[in-house]
């Protein structure tokens, strides 16, 4: 990759990882939900009417909104009204272990031994994060974020039943129905939302702001860029940097303490996740090398 693009990938990760941050910061201010649905809102008077329709898909983007909105993003920000950015920045990491499940149990995939290892080790960092004295009483918001790496990973499976489909479509109508079903469970499931929107600051709408702006549009404008420029298996290992920004902006911009336990169970989290993708990288890097050797040509 050129140095240029380097860095504009880190940048993006960068964004990606200060999110956490981000939404600690707004829950001060907003009610989970509410400020989900204000963030989809924002992202679909944005997007949609800049995009085309899509034509033909919209019950299938129905369905991915309903477990991306609520099942990744709802859980997750619920999670995370209990745990601290630089924790959740890691467990959600657990999306990528899950894919590795999912993808062998519902499309019969086989992974790799490095794969399964990784998503073992992953998972057993998770578990000493939760088995820690300092979470008693937090382990059901923990366990949120980890159903909401589940729902990430399993929306991918009508995701790519999608096939080809513009990025921004697929983000601006995805928030466009989103938005409702969040703004009707924060209804249920939330109160007072009107004096929340009302005594809401910089914090609480910078959040709404940088989630839609920034997270929403702007990163996933970079990654599908560069997503077009270089192959996969160059570009997926910065992913990485996204949970180590998230880490280090939770310590040091909100103080955030972690104990020696919870910084090991973490750090075997994200050795078990590099691992996952760096064999990933590796299978991808691998795969037309071999397709072209089994046809008889050279590589």
């Amino acid at each position: 990759m050129k140095p240029v693009h380097i860095l504009l990938m880190i940048l993006a990760m960068a964004f990606w990882g200060l999110n956490f941050v981000v939404i600690k910061t707004g829950l001060l201010e907003l009610p989970p939900l509410l400020m989900l649905a204000l963030r989809f809102a924002l992202a679909a008077a944005l997007l949609v009417p800049f995009v085309r329709p899509p034509t033909g898909k919209v019950r299938e983007i129905i369905c991915i909104s309903v477990i991306l909105g609520f099942f990744h993003f709802g859980l997750l920000f619920w999670g995370l009204t209990r745990v601290e950015a630089a924790l959740g920045a890691v467990v959600i990491q657990l999306q990528l272990p899950f894919a590795v499940i999912f993808a062998m149990l519902l499309l019969n995939e086989r992974p790799s031994a490095r794969s399964l290892s990784g998503t073992a080790i992953a998972f057993a960092g998770v578990i000493l994060i939760g088995s820690r004295a300092e979470f008693q009483g937090h382990v059901l918001y923990l366990l949120l974020i980890v159903f909401a790496g589940a729902a990430w990973a399993f929306s991918n499976i009508p995701i790519k039943r999608l096939g080809s489909i513009n990025v921004f479509t697929l983000n601006g109508w995805i928030s466009l129905f989103a938005a409702p079903q969040l703004l009707a469970l924060s209804m249920i499931l939330e109160s007072g939302q009107w004096s929340a929107l009302a005594a809401a600051g910089w914090r609480g709408y910078g959040a709404v702001a940088y989630m839609a702006v920034v997270s929403t549009i702007a990163v996933y404008g970079m990654w599908y860029y560069l997503l077009g420029k270089y192959p996969m298996s160059q570009v997926v290992p910065y992913t990485l940097v996204a949970p180590l920004v998230g880490v280090l902006s939770g310590t040091m911009l909100l103080g955030e303490e972690l104990t020696d336990m919870m910084a090991l169970g973490a750090a075997a989290t994200l050795a078990g996740v590099a691992i996952i993708v760096f064999a990933s990288a590796r299978d991808e890097a691998v795969e037309p090398v071999a397709a072209k050797a089994e046809q008889g040509e050279k590589p």
